[in-house]
């Protein structure tokens, strides 16, 4: 059995997070030894974390909590933050020798200081393996391996498609030829990818699904939601669930509804929280639906919504593979999502898919899914594919291979 390290900047509200901690405590209970390590203790999902699995924080603990509260697991395993400028410097220093003028690129403050930490948890704790989670972690894994002697292998877990010109990808050039293996989260990042970032012939990437799918959704499930609009008899509701930030593109799902409503009576209802809320709101005013549109916050049970809701609608311009739509067909809701990398794969239906920033072609999709009766044991069925045992399953065989190789 293998010492594996999952490592994420946070585990803040989010489809990646619930994914890190979902397949860590997979990983830890076929035997391996776990770690979640995080560079700040903000733990949005404390009770649902493995117990099987040890977070570590690589943050003092006192000066953390001068700063801000965070409901910290119990027996949560904190490292301090190396201080050492001259450790700083040398790492600095060693990337410009590296990659000469391109150097510029891989300068993030944020990032080098967390490989400070993370090189001393590298040197304490030895593990055989880390999965980086999310760019900022990358980072940080790639620039620790280059202060230890002996560094692990590091295994990026890609969650996105990423973009030619992008900041993001050019550091991804630089670092990538150096990784143990890539890991894409569905066949579209693995393509994206591949098309844009140089990697070892045998490194991938390889396609290891999240592990949307888990039988207490279903549980979670039957919970009553606390929102008036499932109580009251009224139009079906339509869903949409996830941060209110550009990414998401609820814009173009409030601008489709728009459309849906005048030809079906129904009504939106959109859960998370973002700096977009304010904007949201506005174009809600000025389409003159603040009656049949409802933000009201996060939720802690989505699930409950989900499985009450005519229809759930992913409309986001960028994902990898959403966790929230295998989630809508475990709860037996049906779906429409844009073209974005992992839906046809989780929908298998193009009559479900319409093109990123499209309110028409959008809504065309929401009415051809309301017009249909609910299958919901074949949704269900189709959101088992994404389930926590083939993803352990994947990543069991990759820790295998990385191993043999030393």
């Amino acid at each position: 059995m293998a010492h594996i390290t999952m490592l994420i900047q946070k585990l803040k509200g989010g489809g990646a997070e619930r994914s890190v901690f979902r397949t860590a405590g997979g990983l830890a209970e076929r035997g391996h030894d776990v770690d979640i390590v995080v560079f700040s203790p903000t733990f949005v999902y404390p009770g649902e974390l493995p117990r099987t699995a040890r977070p570590v924080v690589l943050c003092g603990r006192f000066a953390w909590m001068r700063r801000a509260r965070s409901d910290v697991p119990p027996g949560t395993l904190w490292r301090p933050r190396s201080a050492s400028p001259l450790r700083l410097a040398r790492l600095a220093a060693g990337l410009v020798r590296e990659f000469g003028a391109a150097a510029r690129v891989l300068m993030r403050p944020a990032s080098l200081g967390h490989a400070l930490r993370l090189a001393r948890y590298f040197e304490r704790e030895r593990p055989d393996i880390v999965f980086a989670n999310l760019a900022s972690a990358e980072y940080a894994a790639f620039f620790a391996a280059r202060l230890v002697s002996s560094p692990p292998p590091i295994v990026p877990i890609l969650r996105g498609a990423g973009e030619p010109g992008a900041k993001s990808t050019r550091r991804r050039r630089l670092l990538f030829p150096g990784a143990a293996r890539l890991v894409a989260v569905s066949r579209g990042v693995a393509e994206n990818i591949a098309a844009l970032v140089d990697a070892p012939p045998d490194a991938g990437p390889v396609t290891i699904y999240n592990p949307a799918f888990a039988p207490e959704i279903v549980r979670h499930a039957e919970a009553a939601p606390d929102h008036p609009w499932f109580r009251d008899g009224g139009p079906p509701v339509v869903l949409g669930v996830g941060r209110l930030t550009p990414q998401k593109d609820f814009p173009t799902l409030v601008e489709a509804f728009a459309r849906v409503a005048a030809a079906h009576p129904c009504r939106l209802v959109i859960l998370g929280e973002g700096f977009d809320r304010a904007a949201l709101e506005s174009r809600v005013r000025a389409l003159g639906l603040e009656d049949r549109v409802s933000l009201p916050g996060w939720a802690d049970n989505p699930w409950a919504f989900m499985a009450r809701s005519a229809l759930f609608v992913l409309s986001s311009r960028v994902e990898g593979l959403s966790n929230a739509l295998v989630e809508a067909l475990t709860c037996g809701c049906p779906a429409v999502s844009t073209d974005c990398a992992g839906a046809l794969e989780i929908l298998e239906d193009p009559d479900l898919i319409a093109p990123t920033g499209d309110p028409e072609r959008l809504a065309d999709a929401m009415l051809r899914a309301l017009a249909r009766p609910p299958d919901r044991p074949a949704l269900r069925a189709r959101a088992a594919r994404f389930s926590l045992e083939r993803t352990v399953d994947g990543y069991d065989e990759l820790i295998a291979a990385v191993l043999a190789e030393g």
